[in-house]
This record gives C-alpha cells, structure tokens and sequence, in this order.
C-alpha cells in the first residue's frame, strides 16, 4: 500500500512501531521525509491503525492493489474495481486531489492508475503497480511528498579492451542509439541513456560482448547515492547511502555480504577496512560513491558522466556495421 497522510515521519514512524516484522524483508515498510505542505508518504504492506484525525490518502489495500480509500476532516471514501472493469471509479482521482488540496494531481492520477491498475495482471505486476503509479506522479504537484526513493540518473560501469568496448559502442548503434559508451581510463567504461538518465541498462544488456560474464557495476543518484553489483547468474548486491527514508529492517548483514562481494569482484582494494566501514554506514558525509570508486581504485571521471558534469568525455563515437559484415554480426554475435 501507499500511504500519504497529513503527518510528520516521526508521527507515521510511531503509528508504525506496533506492526509485526515480516520475515520477507521486501514486506518492510518504509517511511519518507516530510514536505513542506506538511504531507508524508509511506509503504506498507500491513493495516495500520492511524489517527482519525489524520488526513490521507492510500493507494490499495492488503492482497489488492485496485482501491483507493480517502479520508479529508473525518469522512472516509473508498473506491474499488477490479481488472475486468473499463476504467477506473471516475470520482476516485477528484477525490484525491481534494483531499491533498492539489487540484494539479487528478489527472497525473488518473492516467497512472488507469495505465498501471486496469485489465489482467499476473501477481509480478501487481506487486510492483503501485510503485509504478508512485513514479508516475512524482513531482506533479509542488505540495507533494517523496512517493518513493527513485532513481534520478544511473550509469553501469564496466571493464574490457578496446575491441570489446568498440564492439559494444557498435552494437548501441546498430539499436538505435539509445545508449551510448564512454571511455573512462584503462579499460574502463560507462554505459548510460542520456535522454533517460534514470533508465541504464543491466548487466543482461552487455552480454553479447565477451567478457561479459563478469560482475558489473550501477551507480546511480536519487534520494541519495547507491551502488549495485550484479552479474548475469545470481549475483546481486545494493548498497544506497544518505537516503532519507527510514526502513524497518536493519540490513547492516547484507551491507557485509555487499562489501565482501565488492572486494572479490575488483580488488585488491586500497584499504579493506575503510571499504568495511563505507559499506557499513547509512549516513556518510562528502559522496560515497567518490570514495567507493577510490577504495576499488576506479577512475572517478565515471562520476562526471553520471553526474551529467559539462567537463565529462564524450561518447565512443562510432557507426553500426553495414553491409554483409553487418549482416553476420547481427546473425551470429547478436544479442541472445
């Protein structure tokens, strides 16, 4: 459920305290900083007895993403329809934006709960609507909390000679050019969309080139600063820091698993115990992705390109193959 209620985080916090901790971490709530209006919104998976004086509003309801419940002075509406219905309750976006008294949000609503919550889903989707609803309307209206802790940029950061590099850049191309390589030093690159800056690919998208059987790396900015480490198996490891959500779970463990994971995929690290102490820490002054680069001694001009900065190299400039070599790249070195 998405919460976004009339209430300070450390009032929601308090409402909280009292609710079961899942076993699934993925079920934890989560609670976002307060605006200026004075709203705050929240995730949370389990019934949560708020204040009646509270004004709010949520989005689903345990086991069902399609209701909508408001609660403005008191008087509470509810609203439900199912994947099988045309459209959505017509009155159900209205009342959202009279009860957060942002006339601007109706229509932003609207259309995100229409595009996200109408027709058959499988269960995947539905566990992930609501959020992509939240993204929809982030920052439509000025009055209007942090809905989630989205990622504004990103870039996937990566090692190979030059003709892997090359190759790569041509393959971009040959789709379009929505991504675009950069050469950091060494053998170092980035990959990144710079008409979509919080939309880099994965580790799946490089695994046409060889060598791409090796862990990669995705920085990213929003709501913070995080790094991912991932591979094309099971590997999967996040770290976010300076993040001004408050979780229920303690991950101090896999921040550990993280850091260790980090060492193996590119040491030998300048400082193993500096390295501990970054991984382990929520909270860090300066940037923490300036001094993870250091530590795993990575080219910090990757920060330039992800940070958009005027003074960052430009993109491997080069043209999809055409022609019969084209051709029998396509067929035969294509993606899989």
């Amino acid at each position: 459920m998405l919460l976004i209620a009339q209430a300070s985080q450390d009032e929601i916090l308090a409402a909280f305290a009292a609710l079961p901790v899942p076993e699934d971490s993925v079920q934890g709530w989560s609670v976002g900083p307060t605006a200026p209006s004075g709203w705050t919104a929240a995730r949370v998976e389990e019934e949560a007895a708020l204040p009646e004086s509270w004004d709010l509003v949520v989005l689903g309801e345990v086991g069902d993403p399609r209701v909508v419940r408001v609660r403005a002075g008191g008087t509470e509406q509810r609203f439900v329809w199912d994947a099988h219905d045309a459209s959505i309750p017509a009155e159900a976006p209205a009342a959202i934006s009279a009860t957060l008294r942002m006339p601007e949000v109706a229509e932003p609503f609207r259309l995100a709960l229409e595009e996200h919550l109408l027709g058959e889903t499988t269960a995947e989707e539905e566990d992930l609507a609501l959020s992509q609803v939240a993204e929809a309307v982030h920052g439509e209206a000025s009055g209007l909390p942090e809905l989630g802790d989205f990622t504004e940029r990103d870039v996937l950061l990566d090692r190979g000679d030059a003709e892997r590099r090359r190759g790569l850049a041509e393959e971009f191309a040959r789709d379009g050019g929505r991504w675009v390589l950069t050469e950091i030093g060494g053998d170092w690159f980035t990959v990144h969309d710079p008409d979509a800056p919080g939309l880099g690919p994965g580790a799946l998208d490089l695994d046409s080139a060889p060598g791409a059987d090796r862990p990669v790396l995705q920085l990213s900015r929003g709501g913070g600063s995080g790094v991912v480490l991932e591979d094309r198996d099971d590997l999967l490891e996040a770290i976010h820091w300076n993040s001004v959500w408050v979780e229920q779970f303690d991950d101090t463990a896999e921040r550990s698993a993280a850091c260790d994971a980090l060492a193996a995929a590119f040491g030998p690290v300048t400082g193993q115990q500096r390295l501990r102490e970054l991984c382990r820490a929520h909270d860090v002054d300066g940037d923490p992705l300036a001094q993870l680069l250091e530590l795993l001694n990575i080219p910090r001009a990757a920060l330039l390109v992800l940070d958009g900065d005027p003074s960052a190299p430009e993109p491997l400039a080069v043209e999809a193959p055409g022609g019969l070599l084209g051709g029998l790249k396509r067929l035969f070195g294509g993606r899989r």
